[in-house]
């Protein structure tokens, strides 16, 4: 009986050192375009988009341009990622403490909703991190993750000329210190801890 469970711990042992991800770990992704550049301009970092990783490890919960909230497999989301210096996605995995239940059926309820081309909040569009922000709360229902005021700035000080050029086609203004959120700051939340992955 002792040597069954100690093969039983073994066994899941050397699962979990071959798979240490779990439901509700983050995974902050470089991506590659002019959208990607404007973001890591601003934000100051490499990340330009996040998705939260599903129920069966397998599956990747977004929010992306031209289709809003979907569900897609894993390696999708890594095929769409920039490669890193040794040529593997460049997707960097965090993990917060979470009621993975609740975060589920937050995101189950928010699957098709559209993107949000303007980064606004309190409206029913939804971009990546505002879609982790909506979705990671705390027991009072509070959001986990604090919402910052938004720059579209560069290093110089002065608005990123996409920025301006993506807010002239909506005909709104650049919602500069507006709350919201972004990869770069989510990812630095003292909330997150690193999980070492090799993809």
């Amino acid at each position: 009986m002792k040597y069954f469970a100690l093969i039983t711990a073994l066994l899941l042992a050397l699962s979990c050192a071959r798979n240490p991800l779990q439901p509700g770990d983050l995974l902050f992704q470089a991506g590659e375009g002019d959208m990607t550049d404007a973001i890591e301009s601003a934000t100051g970092g490499s990340f330009s988009h996040v998705g939260i990783l599903g129920e069966t490890l397998e599956d990747v919960w977004e929010a992306v341009p031209g289709e809003g909230v979907r569900h897609v497999q894993l390696q999708q989301f890594l095929d769409e990622s920039a490669l890193d210096a040794s040529g593997k996605p460049f997707v960097r995995v965090f993990r917060t403490a979470c009621d993975w239940p609740d975060v589920l059926s937050r995101l189950q309820a928010l699957e098709g909703r559209p993107y949000d081309y303007a980064f606004l909040p309190g409206n029913e569009a939804l971009y990546c991190s505002e879609l982790v922000y909506e979705c990671y709360r705390d027991a009072a229902g509070e959001p986990l993750f604090s919402a910052i005021p938004m720059t579209f700035k560069g290093p110089d000080g002065s608005t990123v000329p996409y920025w301006t050029a993506h807010y002239d086609s909506l005909g709104v203004a650049v919602p500069e210190g507006m709350p919201g959120t972004n990869p770069n700051d989510l990812s630095r939340s003292p909330l997150l801890t690193p999980v070492p992955v090799k993809w």
